[in-house]
């Protein structure tokens, strides 16, 4: 078939086996690729019950038609297995430059089965697949392994996809990096590469990615560009990076301080966006591969204790976990503190959420300098920070704990401490505030990994500047986003185009800048299905459904449809006081909506609908 193949490896690392293989061509059609790939593979291929860390638990890394195409916001792959953090479906994303290369060596998909018992990495030079020793970089961090891998396999040409020491020591936020500055960071499916001692994966490949229809897709593809440059969103992307949406989320009441008990943090304005482009500290801009936007800020430090720092600087969420919620004040720390992150391989955004729950059990007594280490972890102390994310990374002494997250590390520490965990189904939720837009408050309870802010569109809807009519998103509703009422119909849009976006696979960022027209020719160009719109949307539907169904076998409920404590607490001030979503009317409005059954299971009639049969075996029996 022209186009997307499904063209997969499978690396058995218990045997030291590798195979080939293509996937079914009907499944690719159903599921897309990439994340939606990652669900069926997941159902057909993963013992509900399995520990996350077991031989038994499979680690994917899946691309989609879209993967490495030159397209803005195309050089993404996925990885997904069972969470090690959330013990349900784990996915990540990332951009970079892995994926373009891993394509054109003729793959679209990975497999990894059982457990090497030595530390090793997968070499893939076009159609040559061998797995090589990796003795010699265990026990080094990301940035280092990336750059060895790199030189001993031919210089500028090899991509590489590491873990860091994080990872290695099953931190349970590890995360997988591509690079320095492009990680697969939520769900610590680092932690599950760690297990099977998988050091690293290197691509090196000279032929084209196949598309279906070259030259529609090329003119397609101008026209994306071409939006991509006029759309207001990316356009503040490229000029400023993401971390431009810092002031806008102080305004707003959006962005984080003290744990979550600050909404809209003023003290975030003093490393903000602002902060980040000015002469002190930025010394450029980068891209993904073949995307035109040039988000990604390169910091140059050029004064204060952390002057000659150069490297990737962070994102908002970034910025928001280790600076803002930990109420840091230093752009400088706020750097180095994320790249710490980086080159141990460590999710940010929940390594920064454990952090300030260990912050504030300090400030109330439950944790004391002795149990700590004995650090004095005062909110606003970078050094005192620094400290614990290398005993996090390491596993060292308090570290152990705090490498477990927030919910399993409260659980052991009692004392009410899990009240102020802000997570949901046991990942640390990103640095958005649903207090602020309450469609959020939806997305994040129902979300299958977890809270998150990029796997549907919900988030930047809700700025007004965002607009997918067909999927049933306007710009209206960000005239409503502190009223619960009437989000039940948006929010299925939102994850219906969420669930075909992650399996194309296409970034988060530029989803706002095509339209429906775009969408399809890009899928029927590349994958060589000649995809209708209402079949792209039934896709997102199915793949959304997989994905529920695969947690409630694996022991999710509707009592899992929950928002944390504190984000329920009304704020009496900032941007987002006197507002509080209520989640029992919004719930009530998107369960049926959402084809789901009172008890939170995808009701039969939906199942059947969308040709999940195998599914409603399993969750009816």
């Amino acid at each position: 078939m022209a186009g997307f193949e499904g063209k997969t490896l499978e690396v058995d690392l218990t045997h030291h086996k590798i195979s080939k293989g293509t996937l079914d061509k009907d499944i690719l059609r159903k599921y897309i690729g990439a994340s939606g790939l990652g669900a069926k593979l997941m159902f057909d291929r993963v013992d509900p019950h399995v520990d996350p860390l077991s031989p038994k638990n499979p680690f994917f890394l899946l691309t989609g038609p879209l993967s490495g195409n030159s397209l803005p916001g195309g050089s993404r792959f996925v990885t997904c297995g069972k969470s090690p953090l959330t013990n349900v479906f784990g996915e990540a994303n990332c951009g970079g430059d892995f994926a373009s290369e891993f394509r054109m060596a003729g793959w679209d998909e990975l497999i990894f089965t059982g457990a090497s018992d030595k530390p090793v990495y997968l070499l893939i030079q076009d159609d040559k697949v061998e797995l090589k020793d990796a003795t010699d970089l265990w026990g080094k961090g990301n940035f280092e392994v990336h750059h060895l891998l790199k030189e001993r396999h031919g210089g500028r040409k090899p991509k590489v996809v590491a873990i860091g020491q994080g990872g290695e020591k099953m931190v349970k936020y590890a995360a997988v990096c591509n690079g320095e500055k492009d990680f697969a960071a939520r769900c610590g499916l680092g932690a599950l590469m760690g297990s099977k001692k998988l050091k690293a994966i290197v691509a090196v490949g000279t032929g084209k990615i196949p598309l279906a229809e070259p030259e529609k897709f090329a003119e397609r593809r101008k026209i994306a560009i071409q939006k991509s440059k006029e759309n207001i969103i990316t356009m503040v992307l490229g000029m400023s990076g993401t971390v431009a949406a810092v002031e806008v989320s102080v305004a707003t009441g959006d962005i984080p301080g003290s744990n979550w008990r600050i909404v809209g943090n003023p003290a975030a304005g003093k490393i903000g966006g602002a902060v980040v482009n000015s002469a002190a500290f930025l010394g450029g801009t980068e891209s993904c591969h073949g995307c035109v936007v040039g988000c990604k800020r390169v910091m140059d430090i050029k004064e204060g204790p952390f002057k000659g720092f150069k490297g990737p600087g962070p994102e908002y969420e970034g910025v928001g976990a280790l600076g803002s919620n930990l109420m840091m004040e230093d752009m400088g720390a706020v750097i180095k503190m994320n790249e710490m992150c980086n080159d141990y391989g460590l999710d940010v955004i929940s390594c920064g959420g454990t952090l300030a729950w260990a912050m504030e059990c300090f400030e109330k007594g439950i944790l004391k300098a002795k149990d700590l280490d004995g650090i004095e972890l005062k909110w606003g102390d970078a050094d005192a920070a620094m400290k614990l994310i290398t005993k996090i990374a390491k596993r060292e002494g308090i570290g152990d704990l705090l490498a477990e997250g927030s919910k399993r590390a409260a659980a052991k520490v009692g004392l009410g401490s899990s009240d102020f965990t802000v997570e949901v189904k046991g990942m640390e939720v990103p640095m958005h505030d649903p207090r602020t837009m309450h469609g959020l408050a939806v997305s994040y309870a129902t979300g299958a990994r977890g809270a998150c802010h990029t796997s549907d569109p919900m988030y930047t809807v809700g700025t007004g500047v965002y607009a997918f009519p067909e999927f049933g998103l306007t710009g209206a509703l960000a005239a409503q986003v502190k009223i619960s009422k009437g989000w039940g119909p948006a929010a299925k849009g939102a994850q219906d185009y969420g669930s075909v976006y992650n399996a194309g696979v296409l970034c988060y960022m530029v989803t706002g800048s095509i339209n429906a027209e775009d969408l399809v020719d890009l899928f029927v160009t590349s994958s060589g299905f000649n995809y209708t719109f209402p079949e792209l949307a039934e896709c997102g539907e199915r793949i959304w459904h997989m994905k529920r169904g695969i947690n409630n076998l694996m022991g999710m409920t509707v009592k899992d449809d929950r928002l944390p404590v504190r984000m329920l607490t009304m704020p009496t001030e900032g941007g987002a006081a006197g507002s509080v979503p209520d989640m029992k009317l919004m719930l009530e409005e998107f369960y049926p909506i959402r084809g789901l059954a009172p008890d939170g299971r995808p009701t039969q009639e939906t199942l059947a609908r969308l040709g999940l049969n195998d599914l409603a075996a399993k969750l009816y029996k």
